[in-house]
């Protein structure tokens, strides 16, 4: 039997979110196969090997570094920064410890929107037209957004979850909502509001590196100028459905999952990835962004994805797991070479 060590927490602003993904991750392991074993990072940064997720919460006297000892594979259940950015992946990377997921740099790569933005331009896949602003250059953010035309979307560069998002209507909201998005990362996103239903992709890598994408998810909020902020995509009853499959047209769909793997292979994703594109009520797609370590809470878009196809989320777990052992062993042959 495998021993799976859980990373959770994180020292940021989706430290709950990735709370609920680890209890859900830990309740769902095939228990004929793994056994789970609590590894939670406290709101400061410290590790703690814990008997329970609720554990950390009360948890003090952290160490710097992670007690890893008797781990065979590590699963990051963490969001956000310090944890999805390729930091914590660096740093199993060093312990030669197989993980599931993206390696550092497509985990660095997707964690900035910009950065990933201009790559996946390069591609031939469009994105949300976006400007940017830091704390010395705030005061030009009325000005990008009256040229891309309000309403606009302010956000964090380096964050998920919505954590720090707004829907601006005019120009009297812009300080208030640079303010907030500069509470949690260095640069503000300034982004053209994209008129659209949400479509999300589940991308998931198979032993032999090909690609499937699960059932499409659209996500339905009660009406057409809905944020789905984070109430809604972690509380029930938040104001949003998710339809899944989604029903939208066939060519869309099919569109959609050639883009999907697109962007997996362009930012060098590995294992899974949940790609989100706005679908215009003409046809056109938009690529919002590529989250490399998806929610994977009872709310979430990813394991329904793949229910929706008949992978269960024990099975999809599992799968991520055995990618994860390949994945390190090819890394290790090519290292050896």
């Amino acid at each position: 039997m495998k021993r799976i060590g859980i990373v959770f927490g994180g020292a940021n602003n989706e430290h709950e979110v990735s709370c609920n993904s680890a209890r859900s991750v830990a309740s769902h392991l095939d228990p004929e196969r793994f056994e789970p074993v609590l590894i939670g990072i406290d709101r400061d940064g410290g590790w703690h090997r814990l008997e329970s997720v609720d554990a950390l919460a009360e948890a003090t006297g952290g160490t710097r570094f992670p007690d890893l000892d008797g781990i065979d594979i590590a699963f990051p259940a963490l969001h956000g920064r310090f944890g999805e950015d390729g930091t914590v992946q660096g740093l199993l990377e060093l312990a030669r410890i197989p993980y599931v997921g993206c390696g550092v740099l497509a985990s660095a790569l997707a964690m900035d929107k910009l950065l990933a933005q201009r790559l996946l331009e390069l591609a031939g896949i469009p994105t949300i037209p976006t400007k940017s602003v830091m704390a010395a250059t705030a005061g030009d953010a009325v000005a990008l957004a009256e040229a891309l035309g309000f309403p606009v979307f302010v956000k964090p560069n380096r964050s998920g979850s919505s954590v720090g998002a707004s829907r601006v209507e005019s120009a009297g909201g812009m300080a208030a909502a640079v303010a907030l998005a500069l509470q949690h990362d260095s640069t503000a996103l300034v982004q053209k509001t994209i008129v659209g239903d949400e479509v999300d992709l589940g991308v998931l890598q198979q032993l032999d590196g090909s690609l499937e994408v699960g059932a499409p998810l659209r996500i339905l909020t009660e009406d057409s100028t809905t944020f789905f902020d984070y109430t809604a995509k972690y509380t029930a009853g938040g104001g949003a459905t998710l339809e899944v499959p989604a029903q939208i047209p066939e060519a869309a769909s099919t569109r959609l999952v050639e883009l999907a793997a697109l962007a997996f292979r362009t930012l060098d994703c590995e294992g899974l990835a949940r790609v989100d594109f706005f679908l215009g009520a003409d046809g056109t797609i938009t690529l919002n962004e590529v989250n490399t370590l998806p929610g994977l809470t009872a709310f979430s878009q990813y394991p329904r994805m793949w229910q929706a196809v008949g992978v269960s989320y024990t099975e999809l777990l599992s799968r991520l797991i055995d990618r994860a052992v390949v994945a390190f062993s090819g890394a290790r042959s090519v290292a050896a070479i």
